[in-house]
């Protein structure tokens, strides 16, 4: 099953600081097949925690869900998605033992909605974990933890997607009920800090601290001092403060959870740096520039051993460098960043808005700096993608603007038009 730990995190972060732009679908739940009496005796094992069970790895399908994940550990991610598919059909087809085959479902289709939710495909995320919920309950019953677990993958991934929907709160009251009917802290610590994020969207600032601080005190009981969803509550208590403006406030509750997350992931550990980089641009949210940039410098290096130098996440960060320099006057240092970031995106995303955009910008830097001659290249280029991008304006938003303001930016070097003669008299 999905878990807190395993959810993007910058699509949480978004959220809660009200950046996200997603929007949700009514999804058709694929037909998942169910036992003759759901959950009346369960599997025998099934899941992430039987890969090691001899007995359960007899069971085909169960073995292709453990080989997926085993695979996805060594990187191997186009086999591990190979057997993740063979697990599902497997277990689809099984007519004899369809309660493993129920509970196998129930694991492989919150994997497989995780890896959609991961390459940003969400319609096929909410329509996995919608059969995920079906799959749980069938192999489990209706009110299994199991169930409720899979209820909780669904309404946050809603959530993600900035979902208010009374029906959201509705599913999540009813994951509170089954965890305390089964006694369950855990899923209803998570539940009470997903309820919270939610009356936080509903613009109830008051019952979404409430809630999210007693999620963090269930966490903490549940899960211990220094664990990822503990401090998964305190970015969320963090970003609650950072949207209205109190940046202080915020700020130490993302220093709360690197601390934790430096501790137990490492600094270096994507989530931790993720983290890292909103506590850093609280700064420049109260114009300490400076104290921005040192944060995120001191990033940089860590930033590129985990996601290597070309990576977009590494590429933000030099961004957001540059942007501080800029906003302190050092023009020159910015330019360099700037075109740093352009000379990335011309080897990884040539031709593309994010190229147009960081080529925008230096061209736009350079004529501050050293006037229209000095940036004859970069106009040229920023005019090559445009020209590119121009057959795409009408369906692609962000490709619009960018024509629009290259063309602006450009006109702005552009030699003025010879004067006509005066008539003679």
């Amino acid at each position: 099953m999905l878990t807190p730990r395993l959810l993007p995190l910058a699509s949480i972060l978004l959220c809660v600081l009200g950046l996200a732009a997603c929007t949700t679908e009514p999804v058709r739940p694929r037909e998942v097949q169910l036992t003759e009496e759901p959950g009346e005796s369960g599997p025998r094992c099934s899941g992430p925690d039987c890969c090691a069970d001899a007995e359960a790895l007899e069971f085909v399908p169960q073995r292709q869900y453990c080989s997926a994940l085993a695979l996805d550990n060594e990187g191997k991610a186009p086999a591990s998605a190979s057997a993740l598919k063979d697990a599902i059909a497997g277990a689809r087809a099984e007519k004899i033992r369809t309660h493993d085959a129920s509970g196998v479902l129930c694991h492989a289709y919150a994997l497989e909605a995780q890896r959609a939710g991961d390459r940003g495909d969400g319609a096929a995320a909410r329509s996995g974990l919608a059969a995920a919920v079906q799959a749980c309950r069938a192999g489990f019953g209706n009110e299994s933890n199991q169930a409720a677990q899979a209820m909780l993958d669904s309404a946050e991934q809603r959530l993600q997607n900035k979902d208010e929907s009374a029906k959201v709160g509705e599913e999540l009251g009813a994951v509170l009920a089954l965890a305390r009917k089964n006694v369950n802290a855990q899923i209803e610590a998570d539940a009470t800090d997903a309820l919270g994020r939610l009356k936080g969207l509903a613009g109830d600032v008051n019952a979404e601290r409430r809630l999210l601080t007693e999620g963090m005190e269930m966490r903490r009981k549940a899960y211990g001092e220094n664990s990822y969803q503990t401090g998964m509550s305190y970015v969320n208590l963090g970003g609650s403060y950072m949207r209205v403006n109190d940046n202080q406030a915020g700020r130490a509750w993302y220093e709360r959870a690197i601390a934790v997350y430096g501790t137990t992931l490492g600094m270096a550990d994507p989530v931790t740096l993720e983290v890292r980089a909103a506590h850093a641009m609280s700064y420049s949210a109260e114009r300490n520039h400076k104290r921005a940039q040192e944060l995120l410098e001191a990033m940089l290096p860590q930033a590129v051993q985990t996601f290597g130098a070309q990576s977009e996440d590494t590429v933000a960060i030099i961004n957001d460098i540059g942007n501080m320099q800029q906003h302190q006057g050092q023009s020159q240092a910015a330019l360099l960043r700037y075109e740093e970031v352009l000379a990335i995106r011309r080897a990884t995303m040539p031709d593309t808005v994010k190229h147009g955009r960081s080529a925008l910008l230096a061209a736009t830097l350079k004529h501050k700096i050293a006037g229209c001659a000095a940036s004859g290249a970069l106009d040229a280029e920023v005019r090559r993608i445009a020209a590119h991008l121009e057959p795409s304006v009408a369906k692609d938003e962000d490709a619009r603007l960018y024509v629009r303001e290259a063309n602006d930016v450009v006109q702005q070097c552009a030699a003025p038009a010879a004067r006509t003669a005066r008539k003679q008299k």
